[in-house]
């Protein structure tokens, strides 16, 4: 069990070790490929379609019954990736996005320091592999937030004087 999850994490890694952040990689390849930048919400959705995966990995590892705590939170984890797909897939005004991930990258990490985790090995790898999301997720703010505003000024446009 310790391996599999040992050699997730060095995937992971070395994933997101080939530019700064897994976000910046597809923006990157989205503007060599369609010559524009990609829309927050396409770049939510990778992160969402990326990141899921890992985590449901991370889940099926630990020992439900040893280590109920770590699966309760990585279970926890996996809801926010679902809610940030349901407002990302649903996004009108893009506030309901931006306060998923805005409460996600906040709540998120504190998670993990509020358990009693007896696997020490366990807990160093899921906090690595939470810490690579949530990062993740942190850099999408940005992004989001510029789309919000856009949004808004095209809703209410300046009025001329």
């Amino acid at each position: 069990m310790a391996s599999a999850l040992a050699t997730i994490e060095t995937d992971v890694k070395t994933f997101f070790a080939t530019v700064d952040t897994d976000a910046g990689k597809f923006a990157s390849a989205f503007v060599k490929i369609f010559r524009k930048a990609p829309a927050a919400l396409q770049m939510v959705q990778n992160f969402v379609g990326e990141v899921a995966p890992v985590i449901e990995a991370a889940v099926t590892l630990a020992d439900p019954i040893a280590e109920a705590p770590v699966v309760a939170v990585l279970g926890t984890i996996e809801t926010g990736l679902a809610a940030i797909d349901a407002a990302a897939t649903a996004a009108v005004s893009g506030n309901s996005l931006l306060a998923c991930l805005q409460n996600f990258a906040a709540s998120v990490p504190n998670l993990l320091s509020g358990i009693d985790v007896k696997n020490a090995a366990l807990q160093t790898k899921v906090t690595t592999l939470v810490n690579l999301v949530v990062n993740e997720a942190k850099v999408l703010l940005p992004a989001v937030e510029s789309w919000v505003a856009q949004l808004a000024a095209k809703a209410n446009p300046p009025t001329a004087s």
